[in-house]
């Protein structure tokens, strides 16, 4: 039941415990532990995506609603005043959709299957795209830290 901060700093933790556990077994590069870190990070607080106040809701939102409206202002075939109206239109509209979604706090983002769909998405892209399973199983260590300083481990 931890706060920002403290999910961060459990996930880092819980992160460090297992490296430890598997530093004969395991040898990684500069750049996966670097990226490993990032994921750990973002894995930690990603459950709180259904926390209407939390930092990674908010930010997720904020994100989602910009790049929506940079997508119509770049790919929209209009010229450039109505570009940015329809840009302008698109970010009230996602920022006002996302915020109208009714979300369970501690619903499916705080359960084992999220932490298994995510983690196993998460491991093939980047296996496929980067050559390496580090960053999903990071991010499923985030999400599992997370999971055990809430105490929730519903499936």
């Amino acid at each position: 039941m931890g706060d920002f901060k403290e999910h961060v700093l459990f996930g880092l933790f819980f992160a460090m415990i297992f490296m430890y556990l598997l530093k004969e077994v395991v040898s990684l590069t500069t750049w996966e532990i670097s990226l490993g870190f990032i994921m750990i990070f973002l894995g930690s607080v990603m459950p709180d995506i259904d926390h209407k106040n939390s930092y990674v809701h908010r930010a997720v939102k904020a994100f989602t609603s910009i790049t929506a409206a940079l997508a119509i202002s770049i790919i929209a075939p209009l010229d450039f005043l109505y570009r940015y109206m329809a840009a302008a239109i698109t970010f009230i509209t996602v920022y006002l959709g996302i915020s109208k979604i009714k979300i369970k706090h501690r619903g499916f983002t705080h359960t084992i299957t999220f932490c298994t769909l995510v983690t196993s998405f998460t491991i093939l892209l980047s296996t496929l795209f980067l050559q390496t399973a580090v960053p999903g199983i990071a991010l499923g260590l985030g999400i599992l830290s997370h999971l055990v300083l809430d105490r929730e481990f519903k499936f």
